[in-house]
């Protein structure tokens, strides 16, 4: 149920094994994979890098090199429904063996650190099962308001099993290539207190891991820029070049909400066009939006605006995940959205739109 998520980590260093090798033996079990491309691919410094790559001959494929430390990469092919199948593993010496469902998951054993990894993998596959058996379930019948305010109800309990189910396991294992994992890929789901009493379990290793250090950093952020607390400005450039501030709107309207988002961003385009029609029914005095994007590419910006119709206030500095905006509000996952009131107080994050009904619904009682 997540949104997705875009957290860039580096190279874990936690274990180490020198000119030691390591051979995976791979299976899959659909039929129309044979003679398609496997890739063991990593995550350095925002790039993706290609370790290497096999061919699957007969459902099966084999790796085999040397690591000398041990690190997490990704096992990545296209699925026969051209469908990106990619899935993290611990890479290091011994053998381990992998095979892949038709549904794409995978399931790695052969090392101590896999098989624990594992062991959270599995929880999230059936987790994700169950959701998709919801969401399937309930598609088709949202046909009023307070239906969809009930499946976002619904879709909140899971949003919460599914933390919890991330918190469990980084605390256990959190000093760990797997715990410090887990949590660079979740920590985004967790209150600023939640993470707080994480850190607190770290030993000196597992903080100098660099992008530990700055989720660390981005914590301090978070504090300056909690509910309670007033807005930190932004000030970027529109697709025609001019400075808009979020100062400058602020104030004019009861409530403004900073949308970050991104062309490239499929949970941001899915969301779109509920937050479209709720823009039109309070646009005014009532409500706007600064929409700040997470592009770096003018074209592919500008292009989402037209092909989408998106009326709102919009800048970005085509920067990316490094866009000053982001980082003034510690944003580490999109679509990411800050409610602030007429006053300049933050009054909301992450608001679900019936969440975000009843602020402006409160504001018209007391008109």
């Amino acid at each position: 149920m997540k949104k997705i998520v875009y957290v860039l980590f580096s190279v874990l260093s936690l274990a180490s094994c020198k000119d030691s090798s390591f051979t995976i033996n791979g299976s899959v079990e659909q039929r129309e994979l044979n003679g398609k491309k496997v890739f063991l691919r990593e995550r350095i410094s925002r790039e993706w890098k290609t370790i290497d790559s096999t061919t699957i001959t007969n459902l099966k494929f084999t790796f085999k090199g040397v690591i000398d430390t041990a690190k997490i990469t990704y096992l990545v092919y296209q699925s026969p429904q051209n469908k990106r199948v990619r899935q993290a593993f611990v890479l290091e010496s011994g053998n381990i063996s992998v095979s892949a469902d038709t549904s794409g998951f995978m399931t790695f054993k052969g090392t101590a650190q896999n098989e624990k990894l594992q062991t959270y993998q599995n929880l999230k596959n059936e987790f994700n099962k169950k959701v998709d058996k919801f969401v399937d379930s309930r598609k088709d019948s949202i046909k009023t308001p307070e239906q969809k305010a009930a499946f976002d109800k619904e879709t909140q309990k899971f949003n919460t099993e599914e933390v919890g189910i991330d918190k469990k396991f980084t605390i256990e294992n959190i000093n760990s290539l797997v715990g410090n994992h887990v949590f660079m890929n979740s920590f985004f789901g967790f209150s600023l207190t939640e993470k707080e009493e994480i850190v607190k379990l770290m030993n000196q290793e597992t903080k100098n891991v660099k992008r530990i250090q700055e989720i660390i950093a981005d914590m301090e952020v978070e504090k300056k820029v909690a509910v309670g607390q007033s807005f930190t400005d932004i000030n970027l450039l529109t697709p025609t070049g001019q400075n808009l501030a979020l100062s400058d709107l602020v104030g004019k309207t009861d409530f403004v909400l900073v949308d970050f988002w991104a062309s490239w961003c499929g949970p941001c385009m899915e969301f779109l066009p509920e937050l479209q029609a709720f823009y039109a029914k309070h646009k005014g005095t009532s409500f706007e939006i600064y929409g700040v994007s997470l592009d770096d590419s003018k074209d592919a910006w500008v292009a989402a605006i037209k092909s989408h119709k998106i009326e709102w206030k919009l800048v970005s500095d085509l920067k990316g995940w490094k866009c000053d905006g982001a980082r003034a509000y510690a944003v580490n996952s999109i679509p990411c959205t800050i409610l602030i009131d007429k006053k300049g107080k933050i009054v909301g994050k992450n608001l679900s739109i019936s969440e975000m009904e009843k602020w402006l619904s409160k504001k018209d009682d007391k008109k």
